[in-house]
């Protein structure tokens, strides 16, 4: 059984209606959009390991395509 760590943000309704309207927007849930997101932007922190790590983890989420640009191309 897969274990899983659990990450809480709070946010005002307005960014979370945002975030939801984005995320139907390219078609991935909202949670995909969020690690998407934050895999991203730590793919350019200035640190080789972490580039690294982001970078295997957005390349596995490409692979299972639920990055937002790979729904995005399957809806057009």
């Amino acid at each position: 059984m897969k274990s899983y760590a659990r990450l809480t943000v709070d946010m005002n309704p307005e960014e979370h209606t945002y975030l939801k309207m984005a995320s139907a927007q390219l078609g991935v849930t909202m949670r995909e959009f969020v690690l998407w997101a934050a895999f991203k932007k730590m793919a350019e922190i200035d640190d080789q390991w972490l580039s690294d790590k982001a970078g295997e983890t957005l390349r596995r989420f490409e692979a299972q395509k639920i990055s937002p640009q790979d729904r995005k191309k399957e809806s057009s």
